[in-house]
């Protein structure tokens, strides 16, 4: 009777950790399936859009080359014998929404696309522009799409040729959350993909080799921030980069990107110092912000600051 006992009390202690472990397990399986799907989603989409940038490309250099979008191209590809806005059309009409939108106003205004997207951090601004996108890719997997938000984007330089990459940052909400604390578990995945557009030259200066394409886009590194900012009072932000290069620095709010006077653009000195100093405002919201700093070649670096009430 006493072994039965025991038993039984053993059971009882054993079986709720045991149980326990094996829901463990199992969630781990679908995190990583989620995980996985949404890495496939992000590459796939920065492959689309890298793939279909090359018509845009060749209408920059036409409009750069004769001022004008209707010449063709002076490499050997050729514009067909269309109008752009024609041949665009017929191009693009078999691209998914927002992909033709972008590619056909490229062509047709021989301007690079995505520009508005440059330096956004909000999904409820990324979303809406990226997120059709993802859309097709998104069918037949495990991804709730109303989960799935945009927080990042890499807009490449088609001008100058500098920084020829597309690239995509998501976040995926998982259905569950930390217990006691009931804050939410994200995942992420990012993806990259250089533009099919030929040689841009963003190699030259002997930066050569695929082991060294880090090293020729490396972001400014951030010196100083706030600790923390308060209202009504200067702030300042010091970060190093290539000697004598442009770094522009820019700050969110709750209400969105800050207009403060003397945020922008800055020249690193000979020793790569560059700093910003502004005007805290005293309505800003207090709490945690990000700023982004962008070099010239379209490396960015994001970091934050915190705002507190004024300082006494």
């Amino acid at each position: 009777m006493n072994n039965r006992g025991s038993v039984v009390l053993e059971a009882a202690l054993v079986m709720p950790v045991f149980v326990m472990v094996i829901f463990f397990l199992i969630y781990m399986v679908q995190v990583t399936v989620f995980s996985s799907q949404l890495h496939t989603v992000a590459s796939n989409s920065v492959k689309n859009v890298a793939a279909h940038m090359y018509p845009v490309a060749i209408a920059m250099k036409s409009k750069d080359s004769s001022g004008s979008t209707d010449s063709t191209s002076i490499t050997s590809w050729q514009m067909p014998k269309l109008s752009l806005s024609e041949w665009s059309s017929k191009y693009t009409e078999q691209l998914p929404s927002p992909l033709s939108d972008w590619i056909k106003e490229g062509i047709t205004n021989g301007e690079q696309p995505l520009q508005d997207m440059r330096n956004q951090m909000s999904e409820a601004v990324l979303d809406p522009w990226l997120k059709p996108l993802l859309h097709p890719l998104l069918v037949g997997t495990q991804l709730q799409e109303e989960r799935v938000h945009v927080s990042r984007v890499i807009v490449p330089d088609m001008k100058t040729g500098k920084s020829p990459y597309f690239g995509l940052e998501l976040n995926y909400k998982l259905p569950i959350r930390i217990p006691f604390t009931s804050q939410p578990i994200v995942i992420q995945s990012k993806a990259l993909e250089r533009l099919w557009i030929g040689d841009t030259q963003e190699q030259e200066g002997g930066i050569a080799g695929e082991g060294n394409i880090s090293q020729a886009y490396e972001g400014a590194k951030v010196l100083s921030k706030p600790s923390p900012a308060y209202r009504g009072n200067k702030a300042t932000i010091s970060a190093s980069a290539k000697p004598g290069s442009r770094v522009s620095l820019t700050v969110f709010y709750k209400s969105g990107k800050s207009t403060a006077k003397y945020l922008g653009q800055a020249t690193a000195d000979a020793s790569g110092y560059v700093d910003w100093s502004w005007l805290v405002s005293g309505n800003t919201t207090l709490g945690t912000w990000s700023f982004i700093l962008e070099t010239e070649e379209g490396v960015t670096t994001t970091d934050h600051f915190e705002v507190n009430s004024k300082q006494q």
